[in-house]
């Protein structure tokens, strides 16, 4: 009995002492896998948790974006090539990514980096490529940082995929802006998108407002598409298309204009190429080297009086001659929009 006893406890003692190293494995595994993520700047998550991204996506925006499934959920934070925090949640070929980064980009062709403005006067653009969306936000409450997203299901429907990107930008900003101690962008409950593919022309109508039409029509033997507009919202852009062309070009010509200083300088890496004063109820004065293409750079346009201005950059196809036209054009039209005094 007493021998039946004995081996009972040596039994529930190997028991526990079996147990207690199952959790010593379990906890050096654990502190391994934070000692190797903490090296590589690299977290992962099995499982979707409440808020993603440096807790900062809702889960309900993504479960409700993802097309329904069995697939398991996997989150990943990392630090990209650059050093920028990097998020991506993914469950099977459904994939969101987001990355904080840090400004100036120093991006060459900086001005295709969106297409479409983010609407309620926010500080950002989107552009939709194929099945995905890609969108910025730039943060003026932390001085030198941009959120960029990159969303799928535009296939599907164009408009929810804005929506989820726009949304992800502004729940990733907002994250960032606690941070630094600033006011956070108020959310909208629904996004007015314009038209999110280009529209055809009638031929009594100016692409993008220009008032050389004759010249784009020309290029485009009489058919022209319009993307976008040149609205006074903190970046815009235009693009006119020949009727059909694929809308991920460059077009026939394209224009995009800032409103602030700040936008431009943590984007382009060569700044002002020009600078053209502005006065009311007048037409610009432009010389040959203001019409210049100007490659990464911009155009300034600064009221004459007063400290309003707007950074202009125009792409054209046709000859030297023929952008210069195009370029007056636009040039002209946003002057007449800023209220110079």
């Amino acid at each position: 009995m007493g021998e039946f006893e004995h081996t009972g406890k040596t039994g529930s003692s190997a028991l526990r002492t079996k147990r207690l190293w199952a959790v010593v494995a379990l906890g050096t595994a654990a502190l391994l896998v934070a000692a190797w993520a903490t090296v590589n700047d690299k977290w992962l998550w099995s499982g979707l948790p409440d808020r993603a991204c440096w807790s900062s996506i809702d889960r309900s925006l993504l479960t409700k974006a993802a097309p329904p499934g069995d697939g398991s959920w996997e989150v990943e934070e990392m630090k990209d090539e650059w050093g920028d925090p990097e998020c991506t949640v993914q469950r099977g070929e459904w994939r969101l990514k987001a990355t904080v980064m840090k400004t100036p980009l120093k991006a060459h062709l900086w001005w295709t980096l969106g297409r479409i403005s983010l609407p309620h006067d926010l500080p950002g653009m989107i552009k939709v490529n194929g099945d995905r969306v890609d969108g910025w936000l730039r943060l003026p409450q932390c001085r030198k940082k941009l959120v960029n997203v990159n969303v799928p299901g535009a296939e599907a429907d164009r408009r929810a995929a804005a929506d989820l990107a726009a949304r992800t930008l502004l729940a990733v900003g907002n994250s960032q802006i606690a941070k630094c101690g600033g006011k956070p962008f108020p959310v909208p409950r629904s996004f007015d998108w314009p038209a999110l593919k280009p529209v055809h022309l009638p031929r009594g109508e100016s692409p993008c407002g220009v008032a050389d039409a004759k010249t784009v029509r020309r290029w485009a033997r009489g058919e022209v598409s319009q993307l976008g507009a040149l609205d006074d919202v903190p970046a815009s852009r235009c693009t006119a298309l020949e009727h059909g062309e694929e809308e991920h070009g460059l077009g026939l010509f394209s224009a995009v204009v800032l409103r602030d200083r700040a936008t431009l300088d943590a984007f382009s890496p060569t700044g002002i190429r020009a600078e053209v004063l502005v006065s009311p109820g007048r037409s610009l004065k432009l010389t040959g080297e203001d019409l210049r293409f100007d490659r990464d750079a911009v155009t300034a346009l600064l009221c004459a009086k007063g400290r309003g201005s707007r950074y202009v950059h125009v792409f054209a196809s046709g000859t030297d001659a023929q952008y210069a036209a195009i370029k007056r054009a636009v040039l002209n039209k946003v002057a007449a929009t800023m209220g110079c005094r």
